[in-house]
């Protein structure tokens, strides 16, 4: 939304001193000019934000896209939950959706858990790319901490979030709880780093119980 009033605010200026600019029988015209040159320039940045800002939820619970942006539908996503308590700062208030580019443009406050998805992504073949893309795209804001181990990487943490310091986990380890990996709302029987992604495919971490 703040990029679209930016660019309207702009075009709106740049009128006007082209308007000013000119001499008194010429200012209608070269308003008019300039505001052509500058809308048809911004035209691609209006189609984003009006696109992201009427953009409605997947509202088909069979849908791997469920509760997200039909401006992602056929694309790729990255959602990270979180218990509410344990919420990264800014998004404790509901599932927050983030562009590819980092805009965050709609949150759910009806969701049943908080943090945010990341999407629009296109073209990559290997989890590991996407989910490092997607913690790129938001200034590593769901920087991981993981470790290798016989059965490929496993997540430690996601922004700092440990999965032990949310629920109880015993020191025999009888009892616990992990980062767990889904694939289109199915759990992943693959470790994000050999895990293949559809065109359309979304990725989900949240903590699990044992």
């Amino acid at each position: 939304m703040s990029t679209l009033i930016t660019t309207l605010a702009v075009i709106i200026i740049m009128t006007v001193l082209g308007y000013l600019a000119a001499k008194d029988e010429y200012r209608l015209k070269s308003a008019s000019v300039v505001f052509l040159v500058v809308l048809l320039l911004s035209f691609s940045t209006l189609s984003t934000e009006w696109g992201r800002m009427t953009s409605e939820l997947v509202d088909n619970d069979e849908d791997p896209h469920y509760g997200l942006p039909h401006l992602w539908d056929g694309k790729q996503a990255v959602c990270f939950h979180f218990p509410s308590d344990f919420a990264p700062s800014g998004l404790s208030d509901g599932r927050h959706h983030i562009d590819y580019d980092g805009t965050d443009f709609k949150t759910d406050d009806s969701w049943n858990s908080t943090g945010a998805c990341v999407g629009g992504f296109e073209g990559y073949d290997i989890g590991i790319d996407l989910l490092n893309a997607a913690i790129t795209a938001t200034g590593d804001q769901f920087v991981l901490n993981a470790s290798e181990s016989s059965f490929g990487l496993f997540v430690n943490t996601i922004a700092g979030v440990d999965p032990c310091d949310t629920h109880t986990c015993a020191e025999d380890f009888s009892s616990g709880a992990y980062w767990e990996l889904l694939h289109n709302g199915a759990y992943s029987m693959l470790g994000i780093s050999d895990l293949p992604l559809d065109s359309d495919s979304v990725i989900t971490w949240q903590i699990a119980t044992y």
